[in-house]
């Protein structure tokens, strides 16, 4: 197969070139590629980008900070297909345990089986007796952990931080943290007389996310490990994420697509409990700053967490709701949109849906380089209105909205698994990392 007559985007920039493929492999990147005998996909007009990687999702899981399992709306077969459709072909996904981590991430690794995409998983420790068991689990294929610094159920105190940090560096991973003052946020709460939707983010403000980053940045400087903080909601997060790095620390910033395209103001609308996620969506300034610098963050991931409306209705208090939005779809519209639009260079686009997470997450394999599995996305220029969506979601903060970008087909390892609004097929294998 030779994709030919393509506009190639790269993390070098914006490349004219035909692809070759044979045996689900990149054979040959070059110039007027012969066509000989070939199965030739002309895509002239059309982008081509590497599949993009999502580094951040909780298919088939539950509501952790919840005093009952509430579970997401997708499990990993249905939120592969949003995945096909919105050009992600990698996803690594996040699982904890309620036993034995080893036993547990078997348990998951037989979930993903039902995968239309390609896998991996990151560890959620959430309690220090656990930490014993990250050299058996990385052994097994998980390079990656993650730690919360709010929700009382799951959050570990400092010293427990730390000593997840020293076992992590020693085995050559990464930590990931959800960076929010628990102990602000409780107090906030106990405080405020209000159970409205905005009063999520009153009492979740910048200033708990901003702490819970230095505080996290400052143990991963110490101990000297590969860090990475999810979901940055806010440009004072990423200027003291900034501050460490100028001082030597390996800590990065992940942003989510919500963060990009919606503001606070949403939680004034009468289905407003609907997109409640933490951190919270933030002012129209800070949206538009976090946009401008959006080159300054090393990935963006979904944060999938989606619950039926049933779940997220019922409760009286926002207090009460459980935190998520389901963005997977349309990672890669609004990014492209923004590069289509000026506002992101399309070397960034590149290293923000794949060449960043193939680094952080040591994914073997993929990418867009002679020898690399053939997971190729086709998107157009085009404009276009949401009016429907992949996966079980009935209902999506993104209904309505206009992107002028959109994913026209989506194949892995050579095969169309997704073209123009219907999946195709897809088989997921589990992530090489090393």
């Amino acid at each position: 197969m030779i994709f030919k007559n393509g506009t190639l985007l790269t993390e070098a920039g914006i490349v004219n070139a035909d692809i070759k493929v044979e045996g689900g492999k990149i054979t040959r990147i070059s110039f007027d590629i012969p066509t000989v005998g070939d199965d030739v996909k002309d895509v002239t007009g059309l982008y081509i980008m590497p599949g993009a990687i999502d580094g951040h999702t909780h298919f088939g899981s539950r509501f952790l900070g919840a005093k009952e399992p509430i579970p997401t709306a997708d499990d990993y077969s249905s939120g592969s297909e949003v995945c096909l459709a919105g050009g992600i072909t990698s996803i690594v996904n996040f699982f904890d345990s309620s036993n034995n981590p080893v036993s547990s991430l078997k348990e998951e690794i037989n979930k993903a089986e039902e995968s239309k995409v390609d896998f991996s998983f990151h560890f959620i420790v959430k309690k220090k007796e656990e930490i014993p068991y990250l050299k058996d689990l990385f052994r097994i294929g998980v390079k990656s952990v993650k730690v919360f610094m709010a929700y009382d159920s799951i959050r570990l105190d400092d010293l427990s931080i730390i000593n997840v940090m020293k076992e992590v560096r020693s085995l050559g991973g990464t930590v990931a943290v959800h960076a929010e003052n628990g102990d602000i946020i409780k107090y906030l709460q106990e405080n405020e007389v209000g159970e409205e939707p905005i009063y999520h983010a009153k009492t979740r403000p910048p200033e708990s996310e901003e702490e819970a980053v230095n505080r996290f940045a400052s143990m991963a400087f110490i101990t000297g490990v590969r860090s990475y903080i999810v979901h940055v909601s806010t440009p004072s997060s990423l200027n003291v994420i900034k501050y460490w790095q100028r001082k030597g620390a390996k800590v990065y910033a992940e942003t989510c697509p919500h963060y990009l395209v919606f503001n606070d103001e949403i939680y004034l609308r009468k289905d407003g409990k609907r997109f409640i996620m933490s951190p919270p969506l933030r002012s129209e300034s800070e949206r538009k700053e976090m946009v401008m610098r959006l080159g300054e963050f090393y990935t963006v991931g979904s944060d999938y967490s989606g619950f039926l409306s049933k779940f997220k209705d019922e409760p009286v208090s926002y207090r009460d709701v459980p935190n998520g939005v389901a963005s997977t779809e349309f990672l890669v519209p609004t990014l492209a949109s923004l590069m289509f639009q000026g506002e992101l260079d399309p070397s960034s686009f590149v290293s923000l849906t794949s060449g960043n997470q193939i680094r952080l997450y040591d994914i073997k394999g993929k990418g867009m380089k002679e020898g690399d599995d053939a997971d190729i996305v086709i998107i157009k220029k085009e404009e276009w209105k949401v009016k429907d969506w992949h996966g079980k979601m009935d209902y999506s903060i993104y209904e309505g909205m206009t992107f002028k970008a959109k994913v026209d087909k989506t194949f892995i390892r050579g095969e169309l698994v997704y073209e123009e609004g219907n999946i195709k097929g897809g088989r997921g294998k589990m992530l090489k990392r090393s």
